[in-house]
């Protein structure tokens, strides 16, 4: 409530109606962010193998693709699913705001070229909360989804230079994706992602 009185208030203020934003009187503190970790190089080993068990079918290829395209649960989206282009995975990056649709283009890696099943949807098979469930048992202990992702930047970055894994990661800033991405070759990001191992075993 407060966050939408703060927006109307603000735009009665730039429309010359007020002069100043009663919301500001009012005390605020912003929710503290999780901060999560990668995965231990032990962790991954026991994901790669409990996810072969038949429990984890339907959770696989999410997994997968989080693993080794550092993509948001949100993002392996079943009507707006990844897709495979050539030698690239193409996704909707989410956090784009104003409803502005974008995607992001990410260099398939050798790894993620053995494992995913190219042939099948590269998506979830259950609901969200069926999906959390079995990944937050995939992974054990207290790591969630987003752990896969950080993994994923964390394993790219020992690589990789920074400002191109935050293009794969979709955390750019819009002047990196206007400036930086549009002179980047497919060539270029391929024989980025080249350098980087991921784990397999």
């Amino acid at each position: 409530m407060r966050s939408l009185f703060n927006q109307i208030f603000k735009y009665a203020i730039a429309s010359g109606v007020l002069t100043y934003n009663p919301v500001g009187l009012i005390p605020f503190k912003r929710a503290e962010r999780e901060n999560r970790d990668s995965l231990s190089r032990k962790e991954i080993s026991s994901f790669l193998e409990r996810i072969k068990g038949e429990k984890y079918d339907r959770v696989r290829q999410g997994a997968y693709i989080m693993y080794f395209f550092g993509l948001r649960p949100c993002e392996i989206d079943k009507n707006d699913p990844p897709k495979r282009e050539g030698d690239f995975l193409i996704a909707r990056n989410r956090k784009r705001k104003n409803g502005k649709v974008e995607y992001k283009k990410i260099p398939i890696s050798k790894g993620a070229e053995a494992l995913i099943d190219w042939n099948s949807p590269l998506t979830f098979g259950a609901s969200q909360k069926v999906c959390e469930r079995l990944i937050k048992d995939l992974l054990e202990g207290e790591n969630t989804s987003y752990n896969l992702r950080h993994t994923f930047n964390t394993i790219c970055r020992e690589k990789v230079r920074e400002d191109i894994v935050e293009i794969w990661m979709g955390d750019s800033p819009q002047r990196l994706i206007g400036k930086v991405y549009t002179h980047f070759s497919d060539e270029f990001m391929a024989g980025e992602m080249a350098k980087v191992e991921f784990p397999l075993e």
